[in-house]
């Protein structure tokens, strides 16, 4: 389950391997850790220490969303596992700009032919034109094929960035004129759709951050996202793998929700975000979500939204990182002095 307080004046402690919510000495909510998968915090509530260590213990993460502009985000995870094999290979290919490369373009793959879910679930919630489709399917094909031949990051980031632009002009075509989407935007997002990708950005990195910390790796050191003071670009790497995730969630839930104008409220320095009333309902489609949170990339063609293949969000997130596991070691196996020692 998903523990959301946005509630002032709320008490939190931990007894028993439980969490207990309070307010004025008066109890509200008693819940096992074992139940939880992620806690998201919106208000200023008071914490026992206590409930961060168990938390962190228990490897559930933790969201501070920012409720004033000027402020930002934050998350807390578990403690560092101890598998330092990984790491140190991570390291290693990290500092060959030749194998660093190789890494940066795996994960770009992937994100360029994620695409096809969020397209998927555009066109079925959402009337999309025909010709608008196969021009953004083409230039998601050329792009794929360009991979192969970057030389440099820069060349990566900038194909990276231009069918980025081209799904979100295609969004700004197939959306409703009232969520009043141009492009995306963000710190602050200025209208209903920049506001809920910013929110569940956040959410789904909570999650990796947590399975990459508990799988050994470093978060901070990433390959298509460059290092930089603060940044967990690592983090960043594989949200793009589960990007197209999060775009089908937001555009089935703002289909699917009954929404109006009460729904989201503006602020010069916070933008567009959420009210407190709606936030149940979007955290309980989030928690939901997750459970059943469709892969990003399969082997097969689904025609139907629906036939698309799911499964636990965490358990994928472990799986993306076996692969990527195995392609480092690929990697390195690739290189001529590998391939010396092997008498190859």
């Amino acid at each position: 389950m998903i523990l959301v307080i946005d509630k002032k004046e709320i008490s939190i402690r931990y007894k028993t391997a439980c969490l207990y919510l309070e307010k004025d000495n008066r109890q509200l909510q008693r819940i096992p850790l074992k139940q939880l998968a992620l806690v998201v915090i919106y208000a200023n509530p008071l914490v026992e220490v206590s409930v961060w260590r168990y938390l962190a213990h228990a490897n559930i993460p933790v969201v501070m969303l920012a409720s004033r502009g000027g402020q930002q985000n934050a998350i807390l995870t578990g403690t560092l596992a101890t598998q330092l094999p990984f790491r140190r290979l991570q390291h290693k290919i990290a500092n060959d700009s030749v194998m660093a490369l190789k890494q940066a373009i795996y994960f770009l793959r992937i994100k360029l032919e994620s695409y096809s879910l969020s397209l998927t679930t555009l066109e079925y919630y959402y009337p999309v034109k025909a010709e608008d489709r196969q021009s953004f399917i083409k230039q998601q094909q050329k792009t794929l094929e360009k991979l192969n031949t970057s030389k440099n990051y820069q060349q990566l980031m900038g194909l990276e960035g231009q069918l980025a632009q081209a799904w979100f002009a295609l969004l700004a075509k197939a959306l409703p004129y009232h969520l009043k989407f141009a492009g995306r935007n963000r710190r602050p997002p200025r209208d209903p759709m920049n506001s809920l990708l910013s929110l569940a950005y956040t959410l789904l990195m909570a999650e990796i951050h947590q399975v990459l910390i508990s799988s050994g790796l470093d978060p901070s050191l990433g390959f298509l996202h460059q290092d930089s003071p603060g940044r967990e670009s690592l983090v960043l790497d594989f949200t793009e793998i589960f990007r197209s995730g999060v775009d089908s969630f937001v555009l089935k839930w703002l289909a699917t929700t009954k929404l109006d104008d009460s729904s989201f409220y503006y602020r010069e320095q916070q933008g567009c975000r959420l009210s407190k009333a709606t936030r149940p309902l979007f955290f309980k489609a989030w928690a939901d979500y997750r459970q059943q949170w469709q892969h990003a990339v399969i082997n097969e063609t689904c025609e139907q939204l629906d036939d698309w293949p799911d499964g636990l969000l965490p358990e994928q997130i472990r799986w993306q990182i076996m692969q990527w596991r195995s392609y480092l070691k690929e990697t390195v196996n690739d290189t001529p002095e590998a391939k010396k020692g092997d008498g190859q």
